[in-house]
């Protein structure tokens, strides 16, 4: 396909930056002194204005293109990161990180939408894996400059000029791409269906896919955050960028090699086998907390191995639910799953700030019990969207 190395490197570059902001939004915590509500009022920030960016761009990406809309986010981008540097107080911080979380809500709707349909078919599948798990990467560097300041105002100016480089970074890189072949060869229903060739793929109702990628979209949405981003500002303050860290590191490095080995194994086996493995290792979490309470060790060793497990959920299930669309409503419908898993997190992550850690963990553990459930009726009813198959065969399916 077109260009696909530079197209490689500027959705990977998209996904490491919504991942930097995400993170930023948890970092902020610990910028300013609030009551133990207004914690948890910036805990669900992200996944609030997340979803109002998935409102606003996947519609907008199916009607001017991926390109075009993926230039439009440039725009919060860059009024968001420099009132950002400036914000010293609890109402400029939120207001300019809505900025951001839209921008990057938007944005990373795009990104899943436009890596399905840049790449032919024998690659598509690991290059996809390859460019969400850069994520991990901006999730890292962010908690990692956060570590190294040495003090909330360099943090700011630290977080906030990153994101400047990468946005100036993603303006010359975005120039440098055309807009998505298959998103210019659909746009058009009367041409697209004149010119449909090659054999088809019937997938499930759209009501089956869009209850699936609702659930396992919430579920790890809620489930990563309880463990990997609030448990830190909720109950363990000195400890908030060194989980991010560990988390994204792990991560990282792990979804290196299972992005080359994901596509071939498949969608559906390795979605439920990453969420039982996840399942399992909060289960034994449950079970022990009295032990990694007094432990660290233990707790580290149990995060980590939760980390690598729940990533590779993360990529497989971000993959799957932003592929089995057709090509002219892949923006939308991309967004109306993510609306549907970011909005059932928020009030989740909000009521899991009052809860005993223990009980915290429990909570944890059955979302992530609930997103086992729909990868086990994907994997029954479901059909294989991975090992080499091209986005184009449910265009004619």
């Amino acid at each position: 396909m077109v260009r696909w190395g530079v197209v490689f490197v500027v959705l990977s570059l998209g996904a490491a930056v919504e991942a930097f902001v995400y993170s930023i939004a948890y970092i902020a915590s610990g910028w300013v002194s609030v009551p133990r509500y207004l914690v948890a009022l910036l805990s669900i920030w992200p996944p609030l204005w997340l979803l109002v960016g998935g409102v606003v761009f996947g519609p907008l990406a199916d009607f001017v293109g991926r390109r075009g809309a993926m230039f439009v986010s440039l725009v919060f981008y860059v009024v968001g990161a420099l009132g950002l540097i400036l914000s010293t107080g609890y109402v400029l911080v939120l207001t300019f990180l809505a900025l951001l979380l839209l921008a990057i809500g938007g944005d990373y709707n795009t990104i899943l939408t436009a890596m399905h349909e840049y790449f032919s078919g024998d690659v598509r599948g690991s290059l996809a894996y390859l460019v969400l798990n850069f994520t991990n990467l901006g999730g890292a560097l962010a908690s990692a400059l956060a570590l190294l300041s040495v003090s909330v105002a360099m943090q700011r100016l630290a977080l906030g000029m990153t994101l400047v480089v990468a946005i100036i970074t993603l303006y010359m890189l975005r120039s440098r791409i055309p807009e998505s072949p298959l998103w210019i060869a659909r746009r058009d229903t009367t041409k697209a269906r004149l010119g449909s060739r090659g054999v088809g793929i019937a997938l499930p109702p759209l009501w089956v896919r869009v209850v699936v990628g609702g659930l396992i979209g919430w579920s790890y949405t809620a489930g990563f955050t309880l463990l990997a981003l609030t448990l830190g500002p909720y109950y363990l303050p000195n400890l908030t960028n060194w989980l991010i860290l560990v988390f994204s590191l792990s991560s990282f490095i792990s979804g290196l090699p299972i992005s080359l080995i994901a596509d071939r194994v498949g969608r559906r086996p390795t979605l439920l086998l990453s969420s039982l493995g996840t399942v399992a290792t909060l289960t034994i979490m449950d079970l022990l907390i009295n032990a990694l309470i007094h432990a660290q060790p233990l707790f580290w060793a149990l995060f980590i191995v939760f980390s690598v497990l729940v990533n590779t959920y993360f990529l497989t299930e971000d993959v799957l639910k932003s592929e089995y669309w057709v090509t002219r409503r892949r923006g939308s419908l991309t967004a109306l799953v993510r609306i549907i898993s970011l909005g059932g997190s928020i009030p989740v992550i909000f009521l899991s700030s009052y809860l005993p850690i223990g009980t915290y963990l429990i909570v944890d553990t059955a979302i992530f019990g609930v997103g086992l459930a729909a990868s086990l009726a994907w994997y029954l009813i479901g059909v294989e969207t991975g090992r080499g198959v091209s986005v184009e065969a449910w265009d004619h399916g």
